[in-house]
């Protein structure tokens, strides 16, 4: 990222005293480390396109970003004209926001014209998380959830470091601020002061964000917490730099040592697999020893001149510019050409495209701001621009959203007449659907599609063990129901609970879900991560302990292009605890799995019916679970007739979307589907 406004003293000449003093070089203008940030840019831009990988770059960014924020207040500290923590802070965001925002509105116009409507809901998202900073939070919390569509590759993904380097900064002004009132009513050394506040954060951090790596790595690589020591190592270099005297050897060692490993870490390193944690100080401490190594108007020793061309210092002031817009150049390429990598060619033109996009950035958002700073030093001027740079996006993305959510509500007031599922199964006469109808749910309605409790379990069901949480929901009024039927399992068993609810509501009883997404009761059948075992037994400790009147559960797996479908590994042994307990099972069979998402091949085609598929590439000639039919207090569902009519699985039914994705069904589908299961259920559960 390029350095904020407000934090860069004007550049000093050579003949300046500010060149060739030891402690006055750190305040002067470092034309290699505008070098630097240029090296660090062509990496994130490179891997990103070619690579499919991370480089480190982006570790470098938030390093500087910090270096210069800090070497700005400590100049002024204890000086005459200290800093203005709130006006700096200003300053701050009316640089960096107005380029955000302009490409915000770029990225919501793309995505209006040639995304798929299935994207829309995800991009509002993160163009308000993008917005006010918080998109790290929203991807730290998409790369733990199970269900979250938007883990899909997003134009908006890359702004993550963005929100992180505006969270640390409001947090290092407040810290710089703290520090230079110490400074100035304690008269202490301004160095020392921010040593010791700016050392304790970054051990504190680096801890945690070992820690944090090793027992949640996707979550940490957003968080904040765990990237602040990488801020603080950037503070902790403005007060190390007059004390590091670096010979000329030794500080071409060092420099191009530095330079070298920062260019190869992404092809060493796994670093979106393995950072921040320790394997974070590679890209930090590299950047650290090409910037010890260097000197004002690139004399040090390295590759301190090098960094200092004007061809990297041109690229190195278009840096933040380069990185907003690249990333929604290449995914844009990636959508419109239904492809998962560029090639040479495709990529070649995607970084020009970027340069020039990048270029006209800096030029018309950029400088024009830059030098109204300069020539307007009014304190409403910062907050005048910071408020229309979030209007620009909030109008248009507000504008856009109230609009769907108008068509939203009057498409659903006529979805009974319009929308009938596998009503039209039972009843032919259902058919006459008016040629314009949608096809439910809408695709900005996608994400709603999960089938979810009234609320967490309360009661008997309420349990204190940690790995439950969140994973058990009951429907209201529980304590008054005539019977209690638990869905506990995966996705696939959440998805059949939409057509359970409708059943449960006509008949009084109550329905709890213990659900965890990749974690079936086929009690062999690896997880999708290593707690799934222990969520197995907490869940079936509980259902035990409580013996609720029935168990809904999927017996099978079916998966295409696979071996037919078969039993889930270690099923029977869950049936054997069912059948200690006294508990009866309601045994579904699973739905039909495809190679491709249906969803989003019906919404794309001119016939759904060309999107369809037959059952035997998925499910097998028979039930698996048939051979489990004599099992005491054991009742088999199967729903395939009624998602597969005449052997045919197709994405449409009464004109309703069968399918959320490539094994999904979709919550409108399945509760079309209550009264055949309702069919089904035994008599016992009357």
């Amino acid at each position: 990222m390029e350095q904020p406004a407000g934090v860069t003293p004007a550049p000093a000449t050579s003949s300046s005293p500010l060149a060739v003093d030891g402690e006055g070089a750190r305040w002067a203008y470092r034309a290699d480390i505008d070098g630097l940030r240029a090296v660090a840019i062509l990496l994130v831009v490179s891997y990103h396109v070619w690579f499919g990988r991370v480089s480190g770059g982006v570790d470098v960014f938030l390093m500087l970003s910090a270096f210069f924020l800090t070497r700005g207040f400590l100049r002024r500290m204890a000086g005459p004209s200290p800093v203005r923590p709130v006006t700096h802070l200003l300053g701050i965001f009316r640089r960096l926001l107005p380029a955000a925002a302009v490409t915000l509105v770029g990225v919501l116009v793309t995505v209006w014209l040639v995304y798929p409507e299935t994207a829309w809901r995800a991009v509002w998202e993160q163009t308000w998380a993008s917005l006010f900073y918080v998109q790290n939070t929203l991807l730290a919390v998409d790369a733990v959830d199970y269900y979250a569509r938007s883990q899909a590759l997003s134009p908006l993904q890359h702004f993550w470091s963005m929100s992180v380097q505006g969270q640390a900064f409001v947090l290092w002004v407040v810290l710089l601020a703290a520090c230079q009132w110490i400074v100035r009513r304690r008269g202490v050394s301004a160095d020392r002061v921010v040593g010791v506040v700016f050392g304790t954060v970054f051990v504190l951090s680096f801890v945690y964000s070992v820690i944090r790596t090793a027992t949640a790595q996707q979550a940490a690589y957003f968080d904040t917490g765990a990237r602040l020591w990488e801020f603080a190592a950037g503070s902790l270099l403005v007060v190390a730099l007059p004390h590091l005297r670096l010979g000329r050897v030794a500080g071409a060692v060092v420099g191009w040592t530095g330079l070298a490993a920062l260019l190869v870490l992404g092809m060493v390193l796994d670093v979106r697999g393995g950072f921040p944690g320790f394997l974070a100080l590679w890209p930090v401490l590299c950047a650290a020893a090409i910037v010890a190594a260097g000197a004002p108007d690139g004399r040090g020793a390295g590759p301190a001149r090098m960094l200092a061309s004007r061809p990297l210092r041109a690229l190195g002031r278009n840096a933040y510019a380069l990185y907003l817009v690249h990333w929604p150049v290449l995914i844009t390429f990636l959508v419109v050409n239904d492809r998962e990598e560029v090639g040479v060619v495709g990529g070649i033109g995607i970084v020009a495209l970027s340069l020039l996009l990048a270029r006209v950035l800096t030029r018309v958002v950029d400088a024009p701001l830059r030098g109204w700073r300069r020539s307007d030093r009014s304190p409403l001027v910062p907050l005048a621009i910071v408020a229309a740079a979030v209007s620009v996006v909030a109008l248009p993305v507000g504008a856009w959203q109230a609009t769907t959510w108008a068509r939203e509500r009057a498409v659903e007031a006529r979805a009974t007449v319009m929308n009938p599922g596998a009503g039209v199964l039972r009843d032919p006469a259902l058919a006459e659907i008016p040629a314009d109808a949608p096809v439910l749910p809408l695709p900005t309605l996608l994400e709603a599609e999960w089938q979810q409790s009234d609320r967490g379990c309360t009661g008997e069901w309420e349990t204190q063990t940690a790995i439950l949480n969140g994973t058990c929901g009951e429907t209201e009024h529980i304590t008054r129901a005539r019977r209690t039927v638990a869905v506990i399992g995966d996705s696939h068993a959440q998805q059949i609970s939409a057509a359970l609810f409708p059943a449960a509501a006509d008949n009084g009883w109550a329905v709890v879900s213990l659900i965890k997404g990749g974690c079936s009761m086929g009690l062999d059948e690896p997880g999708l991560d290593d707690q799934c075992d222990q969520w197995r037994e907490e869940s079936l400790e509980l259902v035990e302990r409580v013996r609720p009147d029935a168990v809904l559960t999927v017996l099978t797996r079916s998966d295409p292009g696979e071996d037919d479908e078969q039993l889930r590994p270690g099923i029977e042994r869950f049936l054997d605890r069912m059948q200690d307990a006294g508990i009866p099972v309601l045994g579904v069979r699973d739905n039909p799995r495809f190679a491709y998402d249906m969803f989003e091949c019906v919404i794309g085609a001119e016939d759904p019916r060309d999107c369809a598929a037959p059952r035997s590439a998925s499910l097998a000639d028979r039930n698996p679970a048939e051979v489990l039919a004599d099992r005491p207090g054991l009742s088999l569902l199967d729903l395939t007739p009624w998602i597969c009519p005449d052997d045919l699985c197709v994405g449409v039914i009464g004109n309703v979307a069968v399918y959320r994705d490539d094994n999904h069904l979709t919550r409108s589908y399945a509760r079309t589907l209550a009264p055949n299961l309702s069919e089904q259920l035994p008599e016992r559960l009357g």
